[in-house]
């Protein structure tokens, strides 16, 4: 049943995406065209949260910054999408200035982010009431953007971590950004601590995994691929862990790399300097189905990233009973359970992460079987998105 909202229609939500540009990041990094966008590209987290509040009689659109576009437009998910054009001013402003400022800098990675959201939040104003949206999500509330959307909008907003760090982010503004917002929504029980010492209100909602289509196939047979699915940013992904641990495992062994991004030519050339390149296939980016079958069919599923939310290809992988190697850092811990059903190796080690990847398949059986239930037990996206909805609900009359 639909939820209606005190207007007398079904409750409307606006996700407004954390990338600078659609073009930037959507088309940088991705490869994306606005076509193959609307028609195909379901693949990252805002896809799936809007699929599952359309499930439970919520009305999402999603919100994307771009220096070209512009409109709404109708998905058949029943997931509307709306283009955000920047103001003119912006565009030289991003090619001419803010290519020259260092984004490494707190400070000035703050001004970034509140540079590019001013020049949104016109558009984004007339929005929020051509749509006639009963509350604003948005993505990443250590951003600068959420400080300045938050006190700058009339119609309630919630915020949400989906794989954003606090450290080494200027937080000035926090206190009274999160007194702004009835809740936010955090990925684990540490970052609701953190969220709470800044004045929050945080509410622990993990990433989910549909466990209805990410499940094991036991007919499907493990052969010794080691498979990851990330984005090719190599500073967070550390994909090169990953084949500079492949140069140190027996030469049965593949690895199959899925995804797009900036770093491709690195990695490649990664592969060649430590004599995997034959070893090693670049996928690019492949549809949900095509993923599934390698999740099942995988010898381990390895994800060596310094930093992450309780990331969902994680997630799916072990739903498919795939046996995971991940990094031993927050969101991971809180997933994984070190020997019981899968393993953690420190950040930035491939000696540690070959023989952890070793001992994953010599345990193949008892990790995946032990995933698989982790996944049906915590992170079902039919309880965890009736949740979110739920709690949207409450927010939006809050």
């Amino acid at each position: 049943m639909a939820a209606v909202t005190d207007h007398g229609h079904a409750m409307k939500v606006a996700m407004l995406l954390s990338c600078g540009s659609f073009e930037g990041f959507f088309g940088g990094v991705q490869g994306q065209t606005r076509e193959t966008y609307l028609k195909s590209y379901r693949g990252d987290w805002s896809w799936y949260y809007a699929r599952g509040l359309v499930e439970n009689g919520i009305k999402p659109t999603l919100y994307i910054p771009s220096l070209r576009e512009s409109g709404r437009y109708e998905t058949e998910l029943g997931v509307a999408v709306r283009f955000l054009p920047l103001a003119r001013w912006y565009v030289p402003a991003e090619r001419v200035w803010l290519k020259r400022l260092s984004r490494t800098n707190p400070l000035s990675l703050y001004l970034d982010e509140r540079l590019n959201t001013i020049a949104l939040m016109e558009p984004l104003r007339e929005s929020l009431r051509t749509d006639e949206i009963d509350l604003l999500y948005i993505q990443e509330y250590w951003s600068g953007r959420f400080d300045h959307v938050v006190t700058r909008v009339d119609i309630p907003v919630t915020a949400a971590d989906h794989g954003g760090v606090s450290r080494g982010v200027l937080k000035w503004f926090k206190r009274r950004s999160f007194a702004r917002t009835p809740f936010v929504y955090s990925q684990t029980p540490n970052e609701c601590d953190i969220v709470q010492a800044f004045g929050g209100r945080s509410k622990l909602l993990p990433n989910g995994c549909d466990t209805r289509e990410f499940s094991p196939d036991p007919s499907r047979r493990r052969d010794k691929t080691i498979l990851t699915v990330a984005r090719l940013t190599d500073k967070q992904k550390r994909t090169s862990d990953l084949i500079r641990a492949l140069a140190l495992l027996p030469q049965d062994w593949r690895l199959d790399i899925v995804g797009s991004g900036p770093d491709l030519a690195k990695l490649k050339k990664c592969a060649a300097e430590v004599g995997v390149a034959e070893r090693v296939v670049f996928h690019g980016f492949l549809g949900r189905e095509a993923v599934r079958d390698l999740f099942r069919s995988c010898g381990v599923y390895a994800m060596p990233s310094s930093n992450e939310a309780v990331a969902i290809a994680a997630l799916e992988a072990m739903g498919c009973g795939a046996s995971v190697v991940l990094s031993r850092i927050r969101a991971f811990e809180w997933l994984v359970e070190d020997g019981v059903d899968g393993r953690l190796v420190p950040v930035a080690d491939p000696a540690a992460l070959s023989l952890a990847i070793i001992d994953a398949w010599n345990r193949r059986e008892q990790f995946g079987a032990a995933a698989a239930a982790t996944v049906r037990k915590r992170f079902d996206t039919r309880k965890l998105y009736q949740e979110l909805a739920t709690s949207l609900r409450a927010a939006a009359h809050a």
